[in-house]
């Protein structure tokens, strides 16, 4: 897509000179180049799909009958809640596409029919195609594997009692020791505060 754009931008930019005037009535600069508009309007779009829409809000369901947490960007998967689950509210903020230039990479969704827990991960060797019940169902989402300017760490917790996986940017839901049968197991991962 870069190469694209570039190719388009240098057809843009050859065809005229840039001619910028000032309004010194309204200090306000104008260009008089026509192909200058389709530049600026490309470079609009480009950086405001890849920054507006390679994101999705992180939704967080509870199903108190199976004391289980699930986690989704597709609100069409439970949407306000269904068959037991309760939508808790949005999670988080995360990417929708991989990018491991900017160490954007994969957090894997596995399914364990025996115990219905649902287990998200980076490390797609720790399960791979599936393991010890857990079923591979595919990217829940993309994560930022290392901490970058406006992200926090996604917190990581495990219930042996209920066999549940929980996942927080609030550290204070459950503490660093974690609590409720609830183990901390770490950082997964890096994402921004939903809004």
């Amino acid at each position: 897509m870069l190469t694209a754009c570039r190719s388009i931008f240098d057809k843009i930019l050859k065809k005229d000179t840039l001619n910028f005037y000032i309004d010194k009535k309204s200090d306000y600069c104008f260009y008089k180049n026509p192909n200058m508009k389709k530049l600026l309007t490309l470079t609009f779009l480009i950086l405001s799909s890849y920054y507006c829409f390679s994101q999705k809000t992180l939704l967080r369901y509870y199903n108190g009958k199976q004391r289980k947490h699930f986690y989704t960007t597709d609100f069409s998967e439970y949407g306000n809640g269904k068959n037991g689950w309760v939508l808790e509210g949005p999670s988080c903020v995360v990417y929708t596409a991989e990018d491991r230039g900017r160490s954007i990479a994969p957090f894997f969704r596995y399914f364990n029919r025996r115990t219905g827990d649902h287990y998200y991960t980076l490390n797609f060797n720790e399960y791979g195609q599936g393991l010890n019940g857990y079923v591979l169902e595919g990217p829940a989402c993309y994560l930022n594997m290392r901490q970058v300017p406006g992200t926090v760490p996604f917190f990581k917790y495990y219930n042996p009692y209920t066999n549940d996986h929980f996942y927080t940017i609030d550290k204070s839901e459950l503490g660093r020791g974690g609590r409720d049968g609830y183990q901390f197991l770490g950082v997964e991962g890096f994402v921004y505060p939903a809004r």
